[in-house]
C-alpha cells in the first residue's frame, strides 16, 4: 500500500475532539473555536496560501486533495463537530494528500509544514489557523 492510501485510511481512525494526543510546539491552545476565533487577528495564513499554490498543479495531486476532503466528511459524519470545523479538518486533510501526492517525502519543507497542521487533528483538537507560523488551536467548537 503507498503512503497516500495509508494516509487516507487512517483518517477514519482519528478520534475527533478527543484531546487524546500530544500538540505540536508552537500552538496556541483555546477552549473553543469561538474564543480562537476572537484572539485571531487576521493575519493571512499565508503558509498554507504558499503550500496551496506550490502544491495543487497535477491532476495526481487535486486528486489526492479530494480523495482527502472526502474522506473526512464520510468518516465525521458522526461526530457532533458542526460544519465548519469539519471543513477545517478537510482543509488540512487535503493539503497533506497534495503533498503526499506531489513529493511524498515528509522532509520536504511543504509535507512537513501540512504533517504539523495535521498532527493537531490526530491529536483531538481543531486548527482554526496558522498565525505567523502560531497554530491556533481549540478544544471544542461552542
Amino acid at each position: 500500500m503507498n503512503t497516500l492510501n495509508v494516509f487516507l485510511d487512517s483518517i477514519k481512525e482519528i478520534k475527533w475532539f478527543s484531546e487524546s494526543g500530544t500538540l505540536p510546539d508552537g500552538c496556541l491552545i483555546f477552549d473553543s473555536m469561538a474564543a480562537a476565533i476572537v484572539e485571531d487577528d487576521d493575519t493571512a495564513d499565508a503558509n498554507l496560501d504558499t503550500v496551496r499554490v506550490g502544491t495543487f498543479r497535477a491532476d495526481n495531486v487535486l486528486d489526492a486533495a479530494h480523495a482527502a476532503w472526502s474522506a473526512v466528511f464520510t468518516y465525521t459524519a458522526r461526530s457532533n463537530a458542526p460544519r465548519h470545523a469539519i471543513r477545517h479538518a478537510a482543509r488540512d486533510a487535503s493539503l497533506l494528500a497534495g503533498c503526499i501526492a506531489a513529493w511524498d517525502d515528509p522532509s520536504e519543507v511543504n509535507t512537513a509544514y501540512a504533517l504539523r497542521r495535521w498532527s493537531v487533528w490526530t491529536a483531538g483538537y481543531g486548527l482554526l489557523r496558522d498565525t505567523n507560523g502560531v497554530l491556533y488551536c481549540y478544544r471544542g467548537w461552542k
